[in-house]
């Protein structure tokens, strides 16, 4: 019998199809394309991907792949991915829809077209690492922001936002409540919303921010990986990046590998959706040491992909935090250090929690031939591990 903390979805079968259902959440096409663009910065490379072999004998595993996302944009975060290109997306929109033409990233970044794009006023809710993302996207592009912050986001969190230019409005209450202030304060305004999550009548945005995550799963299938993962341990807050990741390797690859979306105990948002086979709230408050997954509800914009191909979800408690964090950076063996935070060593976290649990290391079918891809979603942010 498999541990409380860990359940298998019903939905998944034999011969899950990715279709235009699930296209519409994450389109694979053109994303190397997008890789192309992103080029055009002259602060963007691919993120490396780190093997860890000596913890992947340690734990009978094949092998342990790490996409690094501590190394993205000089950013700290995959974020900056999805927030940056989102803004872009806006501006570029707006630019074809008053010249009849397109425009590149360049054009946009260089001020081609500020008659039309100075107008935009850029705001989203965050629980830190997004409102970084859409700050520098606004700054790059010369526009201004405002981002809205839960209490419990950090002083160092808030700090590197304020240094993108952004303004900050700190909200009494959760990360649901700073969406709603943000949502209340747009429409007054008439502010553009950049927002990672989403909600009825608002999903393109979302989608322009998952199209962006695509980017480092399409990294990591082709830095020589030839065979490729297994199993994918991601991290889940509302479920941007778990969608993203999840949709593009199940796109693209011709063996679905076995998804486990990882989450805290008490932001289990995505663990009682499963159970109820809908969209649902987490059973907890939310309160929890990993910032960017305190999430109490799923964007229901992912729940095609990540509701439909998971095929486990689980919890992790907040002693397994420091462990996995340690791990990463002061690793035995030869691995390689990683510099995490506490949401970007989740993954790991789940991985080493099924290890420890013997049925449910054979539940996942994990054994020496398994080929597991972790993504450290965050670096430390100025706070060290123990």
């Amino acid at each position: 019998m498999v541990p409380p903390w860990l359940a298998e979805n019903p939905r998944v079968g034999q011969g899950l199809a990715f279709g235009r259902e699930q296209q519409f959440v994450v389109d694979p096409n053109g994303i190397s394309e997008l890789c192309d663009m992103l080029a055009e910065c002259p602060r963007h490379k691919p993120t490396p991907l780190y093997a860890l072999p000596a913890l992947a004998a340690r734990l009978g595993l094949g092998e342990i792949r790490v996409k690094d996302e501590s190394q993205r944009f000089g950013f700290g975060a995959f974020k900056a991915l999805g927030g940056v290109l989102a803004v872009y997306n806006e501006l570029s929109g707006a630019i074809g829809e008053a010249c009849g033409a397109s425009t590149s990233f360049a054009d946009v970044m260089n001020g081609k077209h500020r008659e039309i794009t100075a107008k935009f006023t850029f705001a989203t809710a965050s629980s830190g690492n997004h409102g970084r993302s859409v700050a520098a996207g606004a700054k790059l592009f010369g526009n201004r922001c405002v981002v809205f912050l839960p209490k419990f986001t950090s002083a160092e969190k808030e700090a590197a936002i304020r240094a993108r230019g952004a303004e900050v409005i700190r909200v009494d209450g959760d990360y649901d409540t700073a969406v709603a202030e943000c949502r209340r304060k747009s429409r007054e305004n008439g502010w553009t919303i950049i927002s990672d999550t989403s909600w009825e009548g608002y999903d393109a945005v979302p989608r322009s921010v998952m199209r962006g995550y695509c980017v480092l799963a399409h990294e990591a299938i082709v830095q020589q990986w030839p065979q490729g993962p297994t199993h994918l341990f991601v991290q889940a807050g509302v479920g941007g990046l778990a969608a993203a990741v999840i949709g593009y390797l199940w796109a693209v690859l011709p063996e679905r590998p076995t998804f486990i979306v990882v989450e805290p105990q008490s932001a289990d948002c995505w663990f009682q959706s499963n159970a109820v086979g809908r969209p649902a709230l987490a059973s907890g408050n939310a309160d929890t040491v990993m910032g960017g997954l305190a999430c109490r509800e799923i964007s229901p914009v992912t729940w095609p992909i990540v509701g439909a191909a998971t095929d486990w979800f689980m919890t992790i408690d907040e002693v397994d935090v420091t462990p996995a964090r340690r791990l990463f950076a002061h690793p035995q063996g030869g691995d390689p250090a990683i510099a995490s935070g506490p949401s970007g060593c989740a993954g790991l976290a789940g991985l080493l929690r099924v290890c420890a649990d013997k049925s449910a290391f054979e539940a996942l079918k994990l054994d020496k031939r398994s080929r597991v891809l972790l993504i450290n979603s965050e670096g430390n942010l100025g706070e060290q591990p123990a």
